[in-house]
């Protein structure tokens, strides 16, 4: 099963990409553009996605950098040991940047994570800002869903259940 972190978004410019590839490589991602780039089993669910989110690119975080897998096992190796060790994941602060870059050049940004992704597949949503997402993250399973098996009392990780995140990045406007 792959692991895809990835954005959808629709900008007021067309700089944004280059940008949003400069941050990602700061924090020693790489950031690939295209629906062509996801994974086979995921980009029946994003063309769906894309649709019903109105947004206008498709990018795809790789952690580790290389290849030509668009997957993102090293930020959810940073989360596990965020669980486990405590150590803060690198993942929230480029969180912080990339939402502070999208509140400047986006009419719509989303952040998606999946394990698999079909396109008649239920699909987790849930809005806010970054803190809220981190806050999200932070949490056992983090995007996905843990479980207690009822006859053993194991705890399972399930990422079954694609997760779309819409980050609030349209500045209210002030009433005058």
């Amino acid at each position: 099963m792959s692991t895809t972190i990835g954005f959808g978004y629709s900008v007021k410019n067309d700089d944004f990409f280059v940008e949003l590839k400069s941050i990602a490589e700061k924090f020693d991602y790489n950031l690939l553009r295209g629906i062509e780039c996801a994974e086979l089993d995921v980009q029946s669910g994003l063309e769906v996605a894309k649709k019903n989110e109105g947004w206008e690119q498709l990018v795809f975080l790789q952690a580790p950098k290389g290849g030509d897998a668009s997957l993102a096992f090293g930020i959810e190796k940073e989360l596990i040991a965020f669980e486990t060790t405590g150590v803060h994941p690198i993942f929230f602060n480029f969180i912080h940047e990339i939402t502070s870059l999208a509140t400047k050049k986006c009419k719509k940004f989303g952040i998606f994570f999946a394990g698999e992704w079909y396109k008649n597949d239920r699909v987790r949503f849930s809005y806010g800002t970054a803190e809220s997402l981190i806050a999200l993250l932070s949490m056992p399973g983090y995007w996905g869903i843990r479980y207690m098996i009822p006859e053993t009392g194991h705890l399972q990780d399930s990422d079954e259940i694609p997760l779309i995140f819409d980050l609030n990045v349209v500045t209210p406007t002030k009433r005058q």
